[in-house]
């Protein structure tokens, strides 16, 4: 395990996603894995951990073993050292303290040093209006009237044809993994995980004047010698989280599209180039409804949350840091039996969220077609394949897709984002020019809701 990583190390192959540390080559950490240290005393919730931690290495192993140009290892062989490792470190005390007395530090996706040379206090204050402005102008974009769209579903069938659970099941599923976890975290299977992505798979209206606006396949072109996107496969990619809100952690949902460009509107558009993209995050309560949605597109920018929970309300945020865009939703009025299915509007060009609304079963609407979108896992773009015997990243090994660079850096790197604008791989996510705050961290919602029944500062 120790020569792999080092041929990992020496061959720059390594996978930014998630952090290694060389005394636990086994394991791999992201920042709700750390956050959660403190809160675990049982041997439970320790071996909860270790499970995750170990899921976590190896889908960072699979890529790095693909993506070696020069390879003598065999994945096997790797997989059963590692499994035989986790399972000695679960009955380890030293093993555990190690861990909790010298915490793994998570980077942090800014550079002090960027804002020292920027003057940030001052390049802060002058940025708040434009901010303001643009958020103003994003806001009075949102529910205006749609024209030229193309509809899109997640399918695993007949287009708009959704798995046949019911919210019973999928509450009793939730029932089960909470009761199997001291701390209430609901750790459910690849299979259940797979069905609730269909399930709550939404449909995704696109505005469209263009081949930049239709989201596609992510591949390598061995012949230029870098990614694009082919939107004659419209695809979307998927991945799951965890976020922890006052006392409770809470399943995540994340559906990525990715488009060819986001279109220029003049010669000089700081904000166009190649590539553009949008995470959608659904947040699933304990017994498996819809409580939150937020976005951001991959660059990091334009983070957007919706409330769908009476149990939540929004706090004013600190004044140092950037707030997001925040609205507040009607709850979905579920059936017994099932919750509805929801729709997602964007804008052409820059793809913007427009619309968010929930629909009675079987609603889509008769005057368009709805093409089926390829779910693939987002660890695919960890290792795309290529016409040699190995495997590419999509993105570098700063988490960052260097073909994707946006002129927008040459004048907010004084806000400590290297390289703002360009697309970032999940764990890189910077969502605020102004304060510090990650799209990954495990308790960001604290930040912006507070429980209803608590009155507002």
């Amino acid at each position: 395990m120790v020569a792999f990583k080092y041929e990992v190390n020496r061959q720059q192959v390594n996978d930014a996603q998630v952090v290694n540390h060389k005394a636990f080559p086994f394991l791999a950490f992201d920042r709700f894995s750390q956050s959660q240290l403190n809160r675990l005393s049982t041997q439970l919730d320790r071996e909860q951990w270790f499970d995750y931690t170990a899921q976590l290495a190896t889908h960072q192993r699979q890529a790095e073993y693909s993506n070696l140009i020069v390879n003598r290892f065999d994945l096997a062989t790797l997989d059963s050292c590692a499994e035989k490792l986790v399972t000695e470190a679960k009955r380890s005390n030293d093993v555990w303290t190690a861990i909790t007395e010298r915490p793994i530090t998570i980077p942090d996706s800014y550079e002090p040093w960027l804002r020292i040379f920027g003057l940030y206090p001052i390049s802060s204050q002058l940025a708040q209006s434009s901010i303001n402005t643009e958020k103003k102008r994003i806001l009075a974009g949102f529910n205006k009237p749609t024209t030229e769209a193309i509809q899109y579903q997640l399918t695993s069938g007949t287009v708009g044809e959704r798995p046949s659970l019911t919210q019973p099941q999928i509450a009793k599923w939730f029932n089960e993994a909470i009761d199997a976890s001291t701390v209430q975290w609901p750790q459910l299977n690849d299979d259940q995980i797979s069905q609730l992505y269909h399930h709550f798979s939404p449909l995704i209206k696109v505005e469209t004047i263009s081949y930049d606006d239709k989201p596609g396949t992510v591949h390598y072109v061995d012949s230029q010698q870098k990614p694009a996107v082919n939107a004659a496969k419209p695809a979307i990619y998927l991945h799951y989280s965890y976020t922890q809100l006052y006392g409770k952690t809470y399943l995540q949902l994340n559906y990525s599209l990715w488009f060819a460009n986001r279109t220029a509107t003049s010669s000089l558009d700081p904000y166009a180039g190649k590539f553009d993209g949008v995470l959608l995050r659904l947040t699933l309560d304990h017994q498996g409804r819809p409580i939150l949605l937020d976005s951001i597109h991959h660059c990091g920018c334009y983070h957007m949350v919706f409330n769908f929970s009476k149990e939540f309300a929004f706090a004013n945020t600190n004044p140092d840091t950037e707030s997001p865009l925040i609205f507040q939703r009607t709850a979905p009025k579920e059936s017994v039996e099932s919750i509805p299915a929801w729709s997602i509007t964007l804008s052409h060009g820059e793809h913007m969220i427009k619309q968010v609304k929930w629909l009675k079963e079987g609603d889509l609407e008769a005057d368009l077609s709805v093409l089926p979108l390829v779910g693939h896992s987002y660890n695919q773009l960890r290792q795309l394949p290529t016409e040699r015997h190995h495997t590419v990243s999509l993105f570098d090994q700063a988490g960052m897709l260097p073909s994707s660079e946006r002129l927008e850096s040459t004048y907010l790197w004084p806000f400590g984002i290297p390289s703002a604008g360009a697309m970032r791989q999940v764990g890189h996510h910077a969502i605020a020019f102004i304060g510090t705050r990650h799209f990954d961290e495990p308790r960001l919602f604290e930040q912006i809701l507070r429980p209803a029944t608590q009155p507002q500062n």
